[in-house]
């Protein structure tokens, strides 16, 4: 349910669209799309029919996704942390070139610069995690240690949408605000605050 929220969230021309695109975009099973309307319907925070439904209280909405998401969703990714002492390596790490996006803290500089990373998420394809790990020790030269309370955190990417308009390699700006907003740092509650100002304001991104 959280994944197809997101989606809907992320790409409103979903709600109209046939359940298989919404399926294919959230990586879920045919009935839960079904449920999910239904309960957003019931909720009153979608009004119409197919063909016409419009979210009525997104705001809401965001704030209800990104509480739940840091509770309930972001855990079952699969985490993996790391750490290293190899200084910068994140600036030269080019995730255009593997199925991987930032996240985070990353994910936030680049978004809008305004925002000196502390620490470092990934969200990568449970399936070439490997790979990754792999490109960070051979072509950048990192050294890498597993650490449970490493600042590398390493997830499975959830979702099958558009690239972030001028920024391919960032996750979409609503997780990267959930992703701050989980920190409750100030830094970043201050940072994420800004990216729902002018991100998340404009439905279509």
């Amino acid at each position: 349910a959280l994944r197809v929220t997101f989606t809907l969230l992320c790409n409103p021309d979903l709600l109209n669209a046939p359940y298989r695109h919404i399926v294919d975009a959230a990586g879920v099973a045919l009935g839960t799309v079904g449920w999910v309307f239904l309960d957003l319907e019931r909720r009153g925070l979608i009004i119409g029919k197919k063909g016409g439904r419009r979210l009525v209280d997104r705001e809401r909405l965001i704030d209800e996704w990104t509480t739940t998401y840091a509770m309930k969703l972001r855990p079952k990714l699969n985490p993996q942390r790391f750490r290293t002492e190899t200084p910068g390596w994140w600036k030269t790490l080019n995730l255009r070139d593997l199925p991987a996006n930032w996240g985070g803290e990353v994910a936030a500089d680049r978004l809008t610069r305004n925002l000196t990373p502390k620490a470092y998420t990934i969200y990568a394809d449970r399936e070439y995690r490997a790979e990754l790990l792999q490109h960070l020790v051979g072509r950048l030269q990192v050294r890498l240690r597993a650490d449970p309370n490493g600042d590398i955190e390493i997830l499975d990417r959830f979702w099958r949408l558009p690239e972030t308009p001028g920024h391919p390699d960032c996750a979409p700006p609503l997780l990267v605000y959930a992703d701050l907003m989980a920190t409750l740092d100030p830094r970043n509650i201050e940072v994420a605050q800004t990216i729902r100002q002018t991100l998340l304001r404009n439905a279509n991104n």
